[in-house]
């Protein structure tokens, strides 16, 4: 007879040297970056998308990025003045606060802020975003190539208010999937990514940064 799960017992003390050893590894890695390199950023991120992230990452392949983990990430900077690991990496830690980052780089501060300026990527929308605009799908016939007759069904079930007419779907009436200002649900969402409708915009905006020399500077996010 097989032995029940229920009654296995599970050490955790590996688990806890595990995740002990990786904070441990972390914090050992972000004081190697502030010893290497001469400026340190912490940027937040709208609209977060792991692969885009990936993509920026790929494009400073001479910088190095931590996402996430705020508190281990603090803790290797030092929280207050009198542990910090560097003079002013402490004014750093202070705004390691929510979906933030961190980024160290050898590049002019001139460069890192007109790249970051100018760069964003739309794509769309999950469920919980913000609709930016409104979106009105127009009464009548729906692009064939687009919309095979297999795909009634499914925009029925989303919604919409569809007919087969001589294997063409069509809408009987003009119908608005969402207004400027919606919290999004997962069906408009859907019905957004269909129609080719990308409302969300991945941005990384800078917060502040730390060069070497111990200046601090924190930029203004206001208008941003």
């Amino acid at each position: 007879m097989p032995k029940s799960r229920r009654n296995k017992v599970i050490s955790l003390s590996k688990t806890t040297k595990k995740e002990f050893q990786t904070k441990k590894s972390l914090v050992d890695e972000i004081r190697k970056c502030c010893d290497e390199y001469t400026s340190l950023y912490v940027f937040s991120v709208e609209n977060m998308r792991n692969d885009k992230l990936k993509d920026v990452r790929q494009k400073w392949k001479t910088s190095r990025f931590f996402y996430g983990k705020n508190k281990v990430m603090a803790f290797g900077l030092g929280r207050t003045k009198e542990i910090e690991y560097k003079e002013n990496l402490h004014k750093i830690s202070s705004e390691l606060v929510g979906n933030v980052g961190i980024m160290f780089t050898n590049e002019s501060q001139q460069v890192v802020k007109e790249w970051f300026e100018k760069f964003s990527e739309v794509d769309y929308a999950r469920s919980g975003n913000t609709a930016t605009q409104t979106v009105t799908i127009p009464e009548g016939p729906l692009d064939e190539n687009s919309f095979q007759y297999t795909m009634e069904p499914v925009l029925r079930a989303l919604g919409l208010p569809v007919i087969l007419q001589k294997g063409v779907i069509h809408l009987t009436q003009e119908y608005t999937v969402c207004k400027e200002g919606d919290t999004l649900s997962p069906e408009q969402c859907k019905v957004l990514k269909l129609f080719s409708y990308p409302l969300a915009v991945f941005h990384i905006t800078l917060k502040c940064v730390w060069h070497s020399t111990g200046q601090f500077e924190l930029f203004n996010t206001e208008n941003e």
